[in-house]
């Protein structure tokens, strides 16, 4: 008999030799001094602890980096924990967040302008209510490069208001990848608490993670927000397949590795090895971002 939910939780070996790359010169995405072999990245930075803070997440990154994979995953695992925050889907090419939350928030139109004069209204009422947050930006940078743009201060008088603004950059193991990072950067966003994730799922299955993302993790920009601080974070794969599964059911993340389905749905649950894979992927997601747990919703 299939198992079915009755109610859901919470709101919301290659062919030939691969040549060596440590010698490579630096791609630059706009500009700048080329870097000469910069040290490694630090695995291990001392980490702020937010426990009890009202946060605002900034979800940013290029298309296919993971983001709403990200927001997904931190949606699901806020409402199991019991708790609750805004989320807010900005991105104008994919608001999907609203078929997996009650509640979720959306500007009215697609136009920069008028979705960073919204943001501003989203953060000035999280600052006055004291409440968290999650923002999934679209396609990079380019609203929130221009909410910026109208308050270079956003990060420093967010943290004056109560609220710690969390910038989390979602990367795949291309350079251009980094080009969100390094606009935004450049714009003057540096907040305190960053993160940089790198999505493992993006790695082609005949390199292992550390050389896929060997260019990106060398790169100065990275290095850059690693000196002032940015953790950087392993975001695990989980199969394709399994992904495609899960999104195109509907599924939560919880429902997935359960055997469950939506109430009212006719279709069947994902089948038994593939729950197990995704109950490994939540068991290693809870593990990669142990040392920033205090830094979620």
């Amino acid at each position: 008999m299939t198992d079915r939910q009755t109610s859901t939780k919470g709101d919301v070996v290659p062919l030939f030799r691969r040549a060596r790359i440590e010698n490579d010169p630096e791609i630059r995405n706009r500009r700048a001094v080329i870097s000469v072999r910069p040290p490694a990245v630090s695995s291990a930075p001392a980490v702020a602890d937010l426990t009890g803070k009202p946060k605002a997440l900034f979800l940013v990154g290029l298309g296919g980096t993971g983001k709403t994979m990200l927001a997904r995953w931190l949606g699901w695992r806020m409402a199991e924990q019991g708790r609750s925050a805004l989320i807010a889907a900005l991105d104008p090419q994919n608001r999907t967040l609203a078929d997996w939350f009650a509640g979720v928030a959306e500007p009215e139109t697609s136009d920069m302008h008028h979705t960073a004069r919204w943001t501003r209204d989203v953060l000035d009422h999280m600052t006055a209510e004291k409440i968290s947050g999650l923002l999934d930006f679209g396609g990079g940078d380019v609203s929130l490069l221009k909410l910026v743009d109208m308050a270079p201060d956003l990060a420093s008088r967010m943290v004056a208001d109560g609220v710690e603004p969390v910038a989390c950059y979602c990367l795949g193991p291309r350079i251009d990848d980094l080009t969100p990072l390094q606009s935004l950067r450049e714009a003057g966003f540096r907040p305190r608490s960053t993160l940089l994730i790198l999505n493992e799922g993006r790695v082609d299955s005949t390199l292992s993670r550390e050389e896929a993302f060997a260019r990106v993790m060398r790169h100065s920009d990275l290095l850059g927000a690693v000196g002032e601080g940015a953790v950087t974070i392993w975001m695990p794969r989980l199969e394709p397949d399994v992904a495609a599964r899960i999104e195109g059911k509907r599924l939560t993340f919880g429902m997935a590795r359960d055997g469950l389905v939506p109430e009212g749905a006719t279709f069947d649950p994902i089948g038994g090895f593939e729950r197990s894979m995704v109950r490994r992927w939540l068991e290693r997601m809870d593990q990669e971002f142990a040392p920033v747990a205090s830094w979620l919703p």
